[in-house]
């Protein structure tokens, strides 16, 4: 009887919390943190950032920045966000490395560069999360809508691999999410419901597990962390794997090279690679026979932070050049690649 009475009362208190969480759920919402999102959903490429939007974003513990995108919805310096030109000396485009998370634009390697070479008309098309999957989606789009590119510059993330096999698909030049289309529907339709909840499920997940761990329960620095480890670790990502996001960057020259647009790649260690990797990385050696009568120019970041291992060792420089307890270039790692960019590039 008494296990009963207890199952009878967690339902009861169930019931409840989510009756009042549908009436009440949306007003609740308004007194909790927000935490402030620079993206949007986008029709054809997944996602993009917010257009003319201006903000100062936490990024690690007491690390603030700022964050501006023009008419265009390109991250650039927050005294050109009224920028709406559609012609181009050079686009950049990446994930969340060539948007320059955690840092002003102007200590980003993109920042530098179009600092440094003020005569060109430089665009940050990169946004977190991008792949090369992405990258053709999204050039295509800005191709067939009037931008114009003399230059495309790609930097090739190491995590490139893993979204473009497990997060992203491509069918019809449009990008969708790999996750069901019912369970998606199914857990917007609950957040829509009893947004409290969702809200505070998310919250607990986020503040009161390591989030380090949500991948195969490997940290970032560690041999087995799937996203990064491809490229010393055989277990993760063979050829049909990496094959495929070739393939999209394949499918980018050529769309560049119809457009009359010159391709160029770069490519940057993870701390992952210092920990474990070598100079002459598999990603080096791909790229470099990829480029092979397609780029331009090959900026290979490899070397410049592998030869600092011979004066000092894997922890300082990791501590050196990237963001503490995270995979994302400090001001000074920005640096490092700005000064390869520089000593490579001729206009």
């Amino acid at each position: 009887h008494l296990m009963v009475k207890i199952l009878k009362f967690f339902f009861i208190t169930f019931v409840l919390v989510l009756f009042t969480d549908f009436i009440l759920g949306s007003y609740l919402l308004k007194f909790t943190p927000k935490k402030i999102n620079t993206t949007v959903p986008h029709d054809i490429f997944d996602h993009n950032l917010k257009k003319k939007f201006k903000v100062n974003l936490e990024w690690g513990p007491k690390k603030t920045y700022l964050h501006c995108t023009d008419k265009n919805s390109f991250r650039t310096f927050c005294d050109q966000m009224s920028s709406n030109s559609k012609e181009f000396d050079i686009a950049f485009i990446g994930d969340s490395f060539t948007e320059g998370v955690g840092v002003n634009y102007q200590e980003t390697f993109v920042g530098r560069i179009s600092t440094h070479f003020n005569d060109l008309n430089i665009a940050n098309l990169a946004v977190v999360s991008y792949s090369p999957s992405i990258y053709f989606s999204k050039l295509k789009y800005l191709i067939d809508n009037g931008y114009k590119f003399k230059r495309v510059i790609i930097y090739f993330d190491i995590s490139d691999i893993y979204d473009d096999n497990k997060k992203y698909k491509l069918v019809d030049n449009k990008i969708s999410r790999k996750k069901s289309a019912t369970l998606s529907t199914i857990q917007k339709t609950l957040k829509s419901l009893f947004p409290f909840l969702a809200y505070s499920t998310k919250f607990i997940k986020n503040n009161f597990f390591d989030k380090s761990d949500k991948i195969n329960k490997c940290k970032y620095l560690d041999f087995c962390h799937e996203k990064s480890s491809w490229t010393f670790n055989e277990k993760y990502f063979g050829s049909k794997e990496i094959s495929k996001s070739l393939k999209f960057m394949e499918m980018i020259y050529l769309l560049l090279n119809e457009n009359n647009i010159k391709m160029s790649v770069g490519i940057y260690p993870w701390p992952a690679q210092i920990m474990h990797d070598t100079k002459d990385s598999k990603i080096v050696r791909l790229i470099n026979e990829f480029c092979k009568n397609k780029c331009e120019f090959f900026f290979n970041n490899f070397p410049d932070f592998f030869d600092e291992l011979d004066a000092s060792n894997k922890s300082d420089v990791i501590l050196k050049y990237y963001i503490e307890d995270d995979v994302h270039f400090n001001s000074l790692g920005n640096e490092k690649l700005f000064i390869n960019f520089k000593k490579n590039f001729k206009n």
